[in-house]
This record gives C-alpha cells, sequence and structure tokens, in this order.
C-alpha cells in the first residue's frame, strides 16, 4: 500500500483520493458484496450461504470486513448478511447526517425488509451491541419490522462506565478537546491498524493484506473524517443506558455473551457484570482473544453459536 505524507493538506487529500487507485485485496473485497440503496443511501452488504438467516452487526470504527472469516465457517449452515454503517467502511459516509445509534438500528430494519429477512440470528460486536439492544427493545414494544430468534454479543462497552478508555477515545469524547480530534483525524492518512492491534492479544491474525483493506476501507470517501461524527454514539450510551440494557434483561427469547478476557476496553470485568445482570443469557468466556474477537477467535465464536442454536432449536 502507498505510504501517505502525515503533511498533507486537507485539498491535497481530497485530490489524491479522488484518484486513488484501490490495492488488489481491497478490490477483492468490495467485489465480493454489493452496494445497495437503503433508506436514501449506498450500503455495503456481504451476503454468503443459504438456511436460516444471521445478521452480523460491526463495530467501531471497522467494517463488517471483520466477519469475513467467521462468515466463511458459518455459511455453509446459514444464510448470513453482513453491511457497513452508515459512515464505515464501503457505505456512505455523509457530511451531513447525526449517526445516531437509532439511524443505524432504523438502517438494520429497512435493510432486512428489503432482504426478506422475517426472522433472524442476530450477531454484534462492538458498537454494534448497542444497535442490537435498541432492536431487542423495539421488538419488546412490539414494532420491530422482523423477529430476533437468538441474540449473540461479542466484547462491547454496553456499560460505559465500565470501560477501559484508549487515549485516543478520552481525546474523542472531551468536547474541550474536539476540534483536536477532529484534526488528528483528518490527518490520519497513515495507517490506523496498528493502533487497532493494541487492543488484541493475536494481532498476528492481521496479515499485510487485511491491515491493506482495513486501511483504505477507512479512507474510502474521507471516512477518517468522519471519525468524530460516528463517534457521537458513545454519549447515546450514557443517554440511553436503562432502555439498552434493561431490553437485555427483559429478553426472553436466547441470549448469550462470547466475551473475550483480554479485551482491555471492554473489559473481563464488564463481560462478568453483564452475566449477573442478565443472568438468563448464556455467558462463555475466551481467553485467548483480545477485543477484535470475530478477527482473532472467528472459530471459537463460530462454535459457540452454533452450539447455542442447537441447543436452543
Amino acid at each position: 500500500m502507498e505510504t501517505y505524507a502525515y503533511a498533507l493538506t486537507a485539498i491535497q487529500y481530497r485530490e489524491k483520493m479522488a484518484n486513488y487507485n484501490y490495492s488488489p485485496p481491497t478490490q477483492a473485497w468490495m467485489e465480493s458484496g454489493k452496494r445497495t440503496e437503503v433508506m436514501g443511501h449506498q450500503v455495503f452488504v456481504y451476503e454468503k450461504g443459504s438456511g436460516p438467516d444471521v445478521i452480523l452487526i460491526h463495530g467501531f470504527p471497522t467494517s463488517c470486513h471483520d466477519f469475513r472469516d467467521l462468515i466463511g465457517i458459518l455459511e455453509g449452515a446459514f444464510r448470513c448478511v453482513a453491511f457497513d454503517f452508515l459512515g464505515f467502511g464501503l457505505s456512505d459516509k455523509p457530511a451531513a447526517f447525526s449517526y445516531s445509534l437509532f439511524q443505524q438500528t432504523d438502517l438494520i430494519e429497512a435493510l432486512a425488509a428489503k432482504k426478506g429477512i422475517s426472522e433472524a440470528h442476530i450477531i454484534s460486536h462492538d458498537m454494534g451491541t448497542s444497535a442490537h439492544t435498541e432492536l431487542l427493545a423495539r421488538q419488546q414494544e412490539g414494532r420491530l419490522g422482523f423477529k430476533i430468534q437468538t441474540s449473540t454479543f461479542l466484547n462491547g462497552s454496553m456499560i460505559k462506565d465500565m470501560a477501559t478508555l484508549t487515549d485516543f477515545q478520552r481525546m474523542l469524547e472531551d468536547p474541550q478537546r474536539l476540534p483536536e480530534a477532529m484534526q488528528a483525524c483528518a490527518n490520519m492518512v497513515n495507517p490506523y491498524v496498528p493502533g487497532l492491534k493494541k487492543l488484541m492479544k493475536k494481532p498476528e491474525v492481521i496479515s499485510e493484506e487485511d491491515e491493506t483493506v482495513m486501511q483504505e476501507l477507512l479512507l474510502y470517501q474521507n471516512g477518517n473524517q468522519r471519525i468524530p461524527n460516528v463517534y457521537a454514539y458513545v454519549r447515546e450510551r450514557y443517554l440511553h443506558k436503562e432502555r439498552w440494557l434493561g431490553a437485555l434483561q427483559n429478553e426472553k427469547n436466547p441470549i448469550q455473551f462470547v466475551w473475550a478476557t483480554g479485551d482491555p476496553v471492554a473489559n473481563h470485568a464488564m463481560g462478568k457484570k453483564l452475566s449477573e445482570m442478565v443472568p438468563q443469557a448464556r455467558y462463555t468466556e475466551v481467553e485467548d482473544s483480545g477485543h477484535f474477537i470475530p478477527i482473532e477467535a472467528p472459530a471459537t465464536v463460530a462454535e459457540a453459536f452454533k452450539t447455542f442454536i442447537g441447543s436452543d432449536s
């Protein structure tokens, strides 16, 4: 992958990206899915397999590319539908958009309707876990457009005040440092994946090709400049804590947490607390993984999901 100079001006950067030739692995990823119109925006959808529907919901600041290996295991028995949230990956990244988790959840409902999904199993990670709990809340209110059969939650800071924040997250969350954060994101034209690897126990699972794809997906449609916008979802985790944690506690359909104990952000203590708060949920700990459990331990997640589905079918 081409190495970008950190000191590029905004105009120079836009000109460079307008003429940017994506690497062969990124082009292959682009061709493996399809951009389709949902709610007036182009949304990247990665769909594989046939059988019962599974919707996979990715986290911040990555994309559904995180689920590629997990889907590779599940697609033999399930129809797996993964997508990029607006502001992420290969989906549109509009400037005039609030990126609320309520809007992103609307997107999931609209995509499910477009795909003819009437019932589905849900697997979510990181930021996606909060959209997942909003789906549960809507189902419990009798207004969700499809039925959630089972829920599998991977590491995500659902109890936000228990999260161990990184320096970058603290900068994004501090209103007084927001101009600094915006400038840092605008200049984020050097690889950002090394920062993600620090949150992993097995960073070696990300190949050089993977790193190139992940970097180029961030830069697609100036996505690095949208990071402060999309990160506004964190405030909603505080504001709607009772609604979303209450949806977990009130859920009657099968639910499970598959929690990587080596996660330095959505830490082990948070996983244990969730298991106490939601005693009806199955709780499985994964010791050889950090925050990016779909990437680090896809076989373990797949086995936990299939065992869970089998025991509750």
